[in-house]
């Protein structure tokens, strides 16, 4: 690192794409950045997320980074089996299949009472 100078990394997943940005810790200059797409849909396979990773920090962008800070979309659900692998495509929150069931929910279903907030 030239001049001692300290690098800190920022990774953002999102339900678009993996982002990365690397800057100076004590001037808040960005040194390099990238970008790798996701694929479109609510129902994506999670190795793509891992692949866009790769995609977005080859040729060593993160290799002098002394700091990682990572987020992702919070609101996908990833199924796994015991042994820890997945096993379907991850559901995310632009899936609006189950929309009408949530807004039938608080009437009830035959032989229950309804529910209420």
């Amino acid at each position: 690192m030239a001049g001692g100078s300290r690098l800190v990394a920022g990774i953002d997943s999102s339900t678009q794409a993996t982002k990365v940005a690397v800057r100076d810790a004590a001037t808040g200059a960005l040194v390099g950045e990238a970008r790798a797409p996701h694929p479109d849909g609510t129902e994506v396979d999670p190795a793509h997320w891992w692949h866009a990773l790769q995609l977005a920090t080859r040729g060593g962008l993160l290799d002098e980074a002394a700091a990682l800070s990572v987020g992702a979309q919070q609101h996908g659900m990833v199924c796994l089996d015991e042994a820890g692998q997945v096993v379907r495509p991850a559901l995310l929150w632009n899936d609006t299949r189950s929309a009408q069931a949530a807004t039938d929910l608080p009437g009830g279903w035959p032989g229950r009472p309804a529910w209420r907030p």
